[in-house]
C-alpha cells in the first residue's frame, strides 16, 4: 500500500467541538446551540470554525456529514 493509498487520518475534535458539531446534525442553530450549552453564540462559531478546519471542511453541512462518516460524532 503506498502513502497515497492510505485512508486519511482521523481529525480529533475537542469534547466541545464535537458537542456543537452533535447539535449542528440534529438541526439546532447556532442561538439554540448556544442556549442549550450556556455559551456565547459566538463561543459556538468557534467551535464550529475549528472542527470545520480539523476536517478540511468548507462548511458546516459537509463537516457534518465528515464527522458522522468518521464516528466522531454519534447521531
Amino acid at each position: 500500500m503506498s502513502l497515497s493509498d492510505q485512508p486519511p487520518e482521523r481529525a480529533a475534535l475537542t469534547a466541545r467541538e464535537a458537542e456543537c458539531m452533535r447539535l449542528a446534525a440534529l438541526g439546532l442553530t447556532t442561538a439554540e446551540t448556544s442556549r442549550q450549552l450556556s455559551v456565547a453564540e459566538r463561543t459556538v462559531e468557534f467551535h464550529l470554525s475549528n472542527a470545520m478546519r480539523k476536517l478540511g471542511a468548507p462548511n458546516k453541512i459537509r463537516a457534518v456529514v465528515l464527522a458522522v462518516q468518521q464516528k466522531l460524532i454519534i447521531l
